[in-house]
């Protein structure tokens, strides 16, 4: 029994890994957005020499700009600020899941933390029976299904009997930030822990949202809808505390639950 535990306690260390935090190259990030919206243009990500930061300059359509690992397993901290005069109030923010080419993918499948400064009301028009609605002010993380369309991402809504598997579903709103906008020209510290059934995110070091669930894996991504001069910098990434399985180390532990199933019955 002794020889299996200390085989199965190799097997669970090989899944963390050494915690050896590593700052983040943005140089090797790529920008996706989401088809045009009438009167929108794509994001325009302009990185650093160095790599540190990035700056998305466009008030404009969804926009992502991706990693170029895996965020399942991992901790990710880093800073976001939208510039001093940067007008607009609408959403900055994250996703974590989101896979290259989930902006035309109708099997996409993601998390989407984003934070609206100031409630509006409004009609992209998309799809052209809308009747469009309001974007709540504060922060919340929702599951992004399929190809939502701009008033689907704008409201948290599914509108107008969208087919199941497309949409914007959300599943919870910050803690102290539900009802809380950003402020232009503070600068804010998020830090992610994300996993296959967890995720837990920091803003300033308070915790805003604790979740547990079934979280398809995929990159890290920065997200802006209609704001521009958002910068984000100083990002970090680290193993976390929700490991994703390496490849093999379930038929491992799987090996080796067989192997005590069979010496039980040999001494039976």
């Amino acid at each position: 029994m002794r020889h299996w535990l200390a085989g199965l306690s190799v097997v669970a260390a090989a899944t963390t890994g050494a915690a050896n935090a590593a700052p983040v190259n943005l140089n090797t990030w790529t920008a996706e957005s989401y088809p045009a919206v009438s009167g929108f243009s794509p994001g325009i990500w302009t990185v650093a020499p160095d790599g540190s930061s990035v700056l998305q300059s466009v008030n404009g359509q969804p926009t992502l700009f991706y990693s170029d690992f895996s965020a399942q397993g991992t901790t990710v901290t880093g800073k976001i600020r939208v510039n001093q005069g940067a007008g607009d109030d609408d959403f900055i923010g994250f996703a974590l899941g989101f896979n290259p080419g989930d902006s035309t993918n109708g099997a996409a499948n993601y998390l989407l933390i984003d934070w609206k400064q100031v409630s509006q009301n409004f009609n992209f028009g998309a799809p052209s029976t809308s009747p469009g609605g309001v974007a709540p002010r504060g922060l919340a993380v929702s599951r992004v299904s399929g190809i939502p369309d701009a008033d689907e991402f704008w409201q948290h809504a599914n509108l107008n009997g969208t087919p199941a598997g497309s949409g914007l579903e959300e599943l919870a709103r910050g803690a102290t930030l539900a009802d809380v906008g950003w402020v232009e020209g503070q600068e804010y510290e998020f830090a992610f822990e994300f996993g296959p059934n967890n995720l837990v995110v920091r803003v300033d070091g308070v915790e805003q949202f604790d979740l547990v669930g079934a979280f398809g894996n995929g990159r890290m991504a920065f997200y802006n809808f209609s704001q521009a001069g958002v910068r984000y910098s100083a990002f970090e990434v680290d193993p976390g505390p929700f490991p994703t399985p390496a490849p093999g180390t379930l038929a491992l532990i799987g090996v080796a639950l067989l192997g005590l199933h069979l010496s039980r019955r040999r001494r039976a």
